[in-house]
């Protein structure tokens, strides 16, 4: 599970997703859907979108072990561990203008102004979806509120 969380370690959230996708290993789903819940979290904490945050860490340590019975032929036994592991990632914000500085080749440079276009344009979407829902909610209040006076006037009468 290490490995694959090391795979992940330093790339953009959905470069990562990407990548694990088609990652052959069998905990990469496992990997991909932290990786995505810690992204959605970021979003509904910080109004981070994914494709402004990176992998900052990630990786695992070995978590308590349950013992088993392992039954085997012959009449035999043995114990069989069941594994836990705990699996720690940090997202961070990337710092765009940096990233384009260090970048050595015109390529490079050229990928990291496309993502910072994505970036700014998945966080113009976000605030656009944030301001109508706020307007919804403030509208759906005025109508809560004037059919409460509506029956508070009924009940009057």
């Amino acid at each position: 599970m290490n490995l694959v969380c090391q795979f992940a370690h330093g790339l953009t959230v959905p470069e990562a997703l990407k990548q694990l996708m088609f990652c052959q290993k069998v905990k990469a789903p496992l990997v991909a859907k932290v990786i995505r819940r810690t992204a959605n979290l970021a979003d509904i904490r910080d109004g981070f979108q994914p494709s402004q945050l990176e992998v900052a860490e990630c990786f695992t340590t070995h978590g308590t072990h349950l013992k088993r019975l392992k039954i085997m032929g012959r009449g035999r036994s043995g114990k069989k561990l069941r594994r836990f592991s705990h699996i720690r990632l940090v997202l961070r914000e990337i710092d765009f203008p940096t990233k384009i500085l260090e970048a050595t080749s015109i390529n490079q440079k050229r990928k990291w102004l496309e993502r910072l276009a994505i970036a700014r344009e998945d966080y113009e979407k976000a605030r656009v979806e944030k301001e109508e829902l706020e307007e919804l909610e403030r509208l759906a209040a005025e109508v809560a509120e004037k059919q409460r006076k509506e029956k508070e006037a009924e009940s009057a009468k």
